[in-house]
């Protein structure tokens, strides 16, 4: 019977052989007649099944379980090098009850909004660009770049 873990160690288990597993995958991609979008949605499935699994907790702590046996925050293994370290690491400010920091962070969003505000006027211009009243400055409509893809919906 086939298992989940049997069905991954097909995939490439060495640096060197992901490099190689991509060009083959896109050359294959390319050249194939199946339909291409089939095969998008088939990675993308593939990549969340990752996803999910690399970021569930139970399967985290397994993994540090494991990786704690080496006594070592950074050690060699299977021709790598793992390191045990905190992550995601947060500080709340709001509880420490600095008036200082609240009234940085009053201005912070204040400036962020005329920021924002400022941004929305820019993009507003006309393509012929118009003069400030304020400065005399020249003011054109900023530039945008932007790249077309295939987006999918699981």
């Amino acid at each position: 019977m086939e298992t989940a873990l049997s069905t991954i160690s097909v995939l490439p288990s060495e640096k060197l052989e992901v490099a190689q597993f991509a060009r083959m995958l896109k050359s294959e991609i390319l050249a194939n007649d199946r339909d291409p979008l089939m095969i998008l949605k088939h990675l993308k499935l593939i990549q969340k099944t990752l996803d999910d699994v690399l970021t569930d907790n139970e399967i985290d702590e397994h993994f540090l379980t494991e990786a704690e046996k080496y006594k070592e925050k950074t050690f060699k293994h299977l021709d790598c090098e793992f390191s045990i370290m905190e992550t995601g690491v947060k500080t709340d400010f709001k509880e420490c009850g600095d008036s200082k920091w609240f009234d940085l962070q009053k201005k912070l969003t204040d400036l962020k909004k005329e920021l924002k505000d400022r941004e929305n006027f820019l993009k507003a211009l006309p393509y012929e660009g118009t003069v400030d009243p304020v400065n005399g400055n020249f003011l054109t409509k900023p530039t945008r770049t932007s790249k077309t893809k295939v987006t999918i919906t699981l």
